[in-house]
Formats: structure tokens, C-alpha cells, sequence
């Protein structure tokens, strides 16, 4: 029981009183019955015991550490011997040399030359110039001639026609003019020949040159050849004597 309660406690305090009243009165006597008056209990309401309300002290807020995972201390490696390697020397490679390839490097360019003026052709000093020719058949024992081998021609080959040939010693001997057609059997187109020029064969020099037919006066624009005739000495066939001459005129202009 909850002697603290106050209901208890006034029950308590009426009940006590009561008691006290009834001794005062009876002395001896026998106290009166009392009747109880059935008195209905007081409704009583509980008042609710006043509690403390503790004042909330706010938590602290916990702050979540973030946990830092250990360090791995690095275990010393234990150290290794190195390993014996046989490595093999290689055998020198015997490599071709290359010849240096030649740069050709052009060199600087040839001075332009300046094309020289043509020279201005001199005229010949000469319209006929003539040419002296020994072959086999120069050497004869029969006389000193020029043959009828030789010829009279221009520039370009063609045959001259109604030109004469003279020579000189002690006197002029001309011969027979020229002619294109010839004469059959006998001479070429421009051909022409002095025989004999000495009736033997003879050591002697003529001169020979274009002349006149009718007098025989050397034309002045001819050039004049010296033929050199041999004697008998040498004159047989293959003995190399200059006792038949050809003398070939050549007419420029």
C-alpha cells in the first residue's frame, strides 16, 4: 500500500479521530454502536504526478571518419645474384663497300657563241685552173703527150664544149677543141688531148694553159700548169715514167 497517497492519508486522519471521541465519552461504559453511515467514498482523480521533462541535450552529430586503409610498407627484395650470361661475340659481317655514286653536277653553260659572219667568198684568180695527174698508164716509150683521158668540165662535172689547150716550148701547139658530144670512137664528152707533144720520149717541162683556138694566145683567166716529161729510161709499162700526162681543167665561172 501507498501510504503517500493522499486518499489513504485522510482515510487515515478520520479513522484516528474517531477513536480519540470514544474514549472521551464512555469512560468505562461501553460505546455506542455506531452505526456506519455508509458514506460513499469520495470519487477522487488522480493528479497526475508532475514529471520532470529533462531538457533534450542535443547529441552531437557523429562525423563519420572515413578510415584510411593501411599503408603496405614495402618488404625489401631480397637481392638476386645476376645470372652468369654467355653471351656469344658476333663474328664481324664482312659488308660490302659501295662505290660513292657520282653526282654529275652540270657545269656552267658554254658561252653562247655568236655565229661568225660567213666569210665573203674570194673570187677565184682564175676561170679555168688545172691539175696535172700521172697513173699506170703514164709511162710510154712511143712519145711525151697529154692523153686523151683528160678532160675539160665545170663546177658541177658537166663537159665544156669549144674550149682549146695549149702548151709552149720554143712556139704554142694547140689542140683540137673541145666537144660535149664527142667524137665516137675517139673522145669523150669534153675530152680533149695534144699528141705528140714531143715526137719521143724526152726529159723537158712545158707550161700548159687554156688558150685562143684560132691564135693560140693564152686566155688570161686560165691558170698555167708545168707538166714535167720524163725520158726513155723508165719509159716501159710498170716503170713508173711520166712520159703521158693527164691534164684536167676545171671552168669556175
Amino acid at each position: 500500500m501507498n501510504l503517500g497517497s493522499a486518499p489513504i492519508r485522510l482515510a487515515l486522519l478520520i479513522g484516528g479521530a474517531a477513536i480519540v471521541a470514544g474514549c472521551a465519552f464512555g469512560g468505562g461504559a461501553p460505546a455506542p454502536t455506531a452505526t456506519p453511515t455508509k458514506t460513499p467514498k469520495p470519487t477522487y482523480t488522480a493528479t497526475p504526478a508532475f514529471t520532470a521533462t529533462p531538457t533534450a541535450t542535443p547529441q552531437p552529430t557523429a562525423t563519420n571518419t572515413p578510415e584510411v586503409p593501411p599503408t603496405d610498407t614495402p618488404s625489401p627484395t631480397p637481392e638476386v645474384p645476376p645470372t652468369e650470361t654467355n653471351t656469344p661475340t658476333p663474328e664481324p659481317t664482312n659488308t660490302p663497300s659501295v662505290p660513292p655514286t657520282a653526282t654529275y653536277t652540270p657545269g656552267p653553260p658554254p658561252p653562247t657563241n655568236t655565229p661568225a659572219p660567213p666569210p665573203t667568198p674570194t673570187p677565184l684568180p682564175y676561170q679555168f685552173t688545172g691539175q696535172v695527174v700521172w697513173d699506170e698508164g703514164s709511162a710510154n716509150c712511143a712519145a711525151a703527150s697529154i692523153r686523151k683521158e683528160s678532160t675539160i668540165r665545170d663546177t658541177a662535172g658537166n663537159p665544156i664544149d669549144g674550149v682549146c689547150v695549149c702548151y709552149s716550148i720554143g712556139g704554142y701547139y694547140s689542140s683540137s677543141p673541145s666537144v660535149p658530144s664527142g667524137v665516137p670512137g675517139v673522145y669523150d664528152p669534153g675530152h680533149y688531148d695534144i699528141y705528140p707533144v714531143r715526137p719521143q720520149p724526152e726529159a723537158v717541162q712545158v707550161s700548159v694553159y687554156v688558150c685562143d683556138c684560132a691564135t693560140g694566145a693564152q686566155n688570161p683567166n686560165s691558170q698555167v700548169v708545168t707538166v714535167d716529161f720524163d725520158g726513155a729510161a723508165n719509159c716501159g709499162p710498170g716503170q713508173g715514167g711520166h712520159q703521158a700526162a693527164i691534164v684536167n681543167w676545171t671552168k669556175h665561172w
